[in-house]
């Protein structure tokens, strides 16, 4: 995506939502994104295996409350109330997600399940919730 083009959709609530992004557009994206007032987070999930771990790492580098407790509620919860970390929008990328979604087994569906019920959570508040999921070819 062009960094005009990001300038233009980022702030669109109808818009937002759970994509996937290519490696090379994440230094524009992290840019625009930070550039508009939104709170970016990256996450590598490399080397996660399962929902275990996966949950983990999310909390540590979203820097999850105290009472976030390593299930999908829980991070369901973190995703839709980020008192913590208020901001105009959010950005969310998760990187090297391969071990993960070639586990297969129905984490992976999981997730983006949990990150699009968020978007969607968030719209209803006229705030855009972006996930963006960084795929390996």
């Amino acid at each position: 995506m062009q960094r005009e083009e990001l300038t233009e959709t980022l702030p669109r609530v109808d818009q937002a939502g759970v994509f996937s992004l290519p490696a090379h557009d994440i230094p524009d994206l992290v840019e625009v994104a930070a550039a508009s007032g939104f709170a970016v987070f990256r996450v590598s999930l490399a080397r996660c295996t399962d929902s275990s771990e996966v949950l983990a790492r999310l909390g540590q580098q979203l820097q999850f409350p105290d009472w976030y407790g390593q299930n999908w509620d829980a991070l369901s919860d973190c995703l839709t109330d980020f008192s913590w970390r208020e901001a105009g929008g959010y950005v969310l990328i998760c990187e090297q997600l391969g071990d993960f979604r070639a586990a297969g087994d129905d984490d992976f569906d999981t997730l983006i399940e949990i990150l699009s019920d968020a978007s969607a959570s968030w719209s209803v508040l006229g705030i855009p919730f972006w996930a963006f999921l960084v795929l390996e070819a």
